[in-house]
């Protein structure tokens, strides 16, 4: 348990954590305007943009639920610091890669080590930080994860252009400060924690098991919640997909052209969330908010249906859509932690980056093969999933608002 002091001192976290978290943030986002270009460059099939993208999700969902029950047992800094060294690990396979094959292992490999420090953080935030604090620290975090992810989405579009592997370099570059800075600057936080009685059973983290052992703490309305975060996750993924690839495959249009676009959503992106973004979360219902958002990334992903020919008015579409979206991640993650106890934080926690994962595999898989029936029908795709969103949103906060209301 921890002492008094640390107890006392619990709610403070300081600006040296957000700087690590920027780092990671911003070192995840190099790649992913060369990949693309990185397929077409290297003569492979344009299938294989949305399988690399699905396959970084297959391991960031197999890996999840086991380093949410990890940092149960160890500090959190260990995990963000070996999961930043393993990513740069994974990116230099990915750089290095000629074949489809060689850049699924890349991916995959990435997936499965990134996901330590995005499940260690967020816990971090949790197990350090006082319940009043919480939803402020989260919303920041999930903000700034996003904005720094699109600003190295920038970073990453520019260096394209001097080389393929040049972004791939600086990255692994950024990603090594990140794990110098993490060791100097964070706490063990294993004193603010509930380290359970016995170890870990590998039944229980492999990520089926965990769809199994969420049951304890799982209930009908946080299932609803958890259906509605999913398929706008799908619908989100299937979009984005084929918007990143459209863009090269249609238009013809090089890196920078994405990391630009990455750079106008991350500015708006930031002061959207730290003006509208924190008014929501303090003097709102943020369960009716989070609807209400969905409701409109719905209308503007309709919205770009009518523009694909159009480069100008799709990708306005496309930055609206973003920020939007960056605004919801925040809302569900301070949902997903109303809901959460002192025993079941972390595992929650890692249930939460497991869902947002499994529906990345299958929109990003889906796009793959929907791209080779028609360039277009990941685009309908993805208007279908939102639209059922929508409705499963409005289950969940209409059964939210009766069960309030019955609590007085």
């Amino acid at each position: 348990m921890a002492s008094e002091a640390q107890l006392k001192n619990k709610h403070i976290l300081p600006l040296s954590f957000f700087a690590v978290m920027f780092l990671y943030h911003f070192s995840s986002g190099f790649a992913h305007p060369v990949t693309p270009t990185l397929v077409v460059d290297r003569g492979l099939p344009s299938q294989w943009y949305g399988y690399a993208m699905s396959a970084v999700s297959v391991g960031c969902f197999v890996i999840a639920p086991f380093w949410g029950k990890l940092c149960n047992y160890i500090s959190t800094k260990k995990i963000a610091i070996i999961g930043m060294a393993g990513y740069a690990v994974g990116q230099f396979i990915m750089m290095n890669a000629y074949s489809g094959i060689q850049l699924l292992i890349g991916r995959v490999f990435a997936g499965l080590l990134s996901m330590g420090p995005t499940v260690a953080m967020i816990n971090y935030i949790i197990n350090v930080g006082s319940e009043r604090e919480r939803p402020r620290y989260l919303t920041i975090y999930a903000t700034s994860g996003s904005v720094s992810n699109a600003a190295g989405y920038f970073a990453g579009g520019l260096l394209g252009i001097k080389g393929i592997e040049v972004p791939f370099i600086v990255q692994m570059g950024v990603l090594a400060v990140a794990c110098v800075l993490a060791f100097f600057v964070l706490e063990d936080d294993t004193p603010y924690k509930h380290r359970p009685e016995r170890g870990i059973n590998i039944k229980e983290v492999n990520p089926f098991s965990a769809f199994l052992d969420a049951r304890k703490y799982m209930t009908p309305i946080l299932a609803l919640f958890f259906a509605a975060f999913l398929l706008y996750n799908l619908g989100m993924s299937l979009f984005e997909t084929v918007f990143n690839y459209y863009i090269k495959d249609h238009f013809g249009l090089g890196s920078q052209y994405n990391g630009t676009i990455k750079a106008v959503i991350a500015v708006s992106s930031l002061t959207m969330n730290f003006t509208v973004g924190m008014w929501v979360v303090k003097k709102t219902d943020i369960h009716r908010s989070y609807f209400v958002l969905t409701v409109i990334t719905a209308a503007v992903v309709g919205c770009a249906l009518l523009f694909f020919e159009s480069m100008l008015p799709l990708f306005a579409a496309f930055i609206l859509y973003s920020i939007l979206s960056i605004m919801v991640r925040p809302l569900g993650q301070n949902i997903c932690a109303e809901h959460a106890t002192e025993e079941n934080s972390n595992s929650l926690m890692g249930f939460f980056q497991a869902m947002s994962s499994f529906s990345h595999i299958i929109g990003s898989f889906s796009e793959a093969r929907l791209y080779l029936i028609s360039i277009r029908l990941p685009f309908y795709c993805a208007f279908a999933v939102m639209l059922i969103s929508v409705f499963t949103s409005f289950v969940y906060v209409t059964r939210h608002s009766r069960e309030k209301a019955a609590r007085g």
